[in-house]
């Protein structure tokens, strides 16, 4: 789970995978060396997490950690065509559409594929910002404040884990490149 929001060969970055997590999805059809090869080459290109999923999990989970954000991010931009947001934008709207600028070619392929899962992903999506508009309509103060502490509390189980996957990364970097002789970086 490694990428940028731009491409080609001039964008390339030798350390992409350092930190990132990697999914095997194993099936009747692989052997047990087959996925352990596979484990073994997302250790040596020192992605810190590998987790085993099954093909629906993958897609399920694919369709919401991916593909969703990228949906959220493309509706982002284009639901308004006022070309000076540059001059009134923060952090949050950079942060939250950063992967708007997309490989139409790729994604709309890979939405397609994982369609199903998606859209099952998109309509939960739904139903929650549906439910946050309507807290805000009726003025809910309490609810909407219940809403945040639960967003605010998930991302912090989600930060530790992230925190922990750098921590992997950094062990696994600094190790690689003693055995390479690649000097660290300052």
């Amino acid at each position: 789970m490694a990428g940028r929001e731009r491409y080609g060969v001039q964008n390339s970055d030798d350390r992409i995978f350092f930190g990132a997590n990697y999914i095997v999805v194993p099936t009747e059809k692989n052997t047990a060396h087959a996925i352990s090869v596979c484990r073994e080459l997302a250790e040596t290109l020192g992605f810190a997490r590998i987790t085993e999923l099954s093909t629906e999990d993958h897609d399920r989970m694919i369709g919401f950690v991916s593909q969703l954000t990228h949906c959220i991010a493309i509706s982002l931009m284009t639901c308004s065509d006022n070309t000076h947001l540059s001059d009134c934008t923060g952090d949050s709207f950079r942060d939250l559409t950063r992967i708007a600028r997309i490989n139409e070619d790729m994604w709309s392929e890979l939405f397609l594929a994982n369609r199903d899962a998606l859209l099952r992903e998109m309509d939960v999506f739904i139903g929650e910002i549906s439910e946050l508009r309507e807290l805000i309509r009726r003025g809910d103060r309490e609810k909407l404040m219940d809403k945040m502490r639960l967003s605010t509390a998930r991302r912090a189980v989600f930060d530790c884990a992230d925190a922990e996957n750098k921590e992997i990364s950094a062990s696994a970097l600094s190790h690689t490149q003693a055995v390479d002789g690649i000097p660290g970086k300052d």
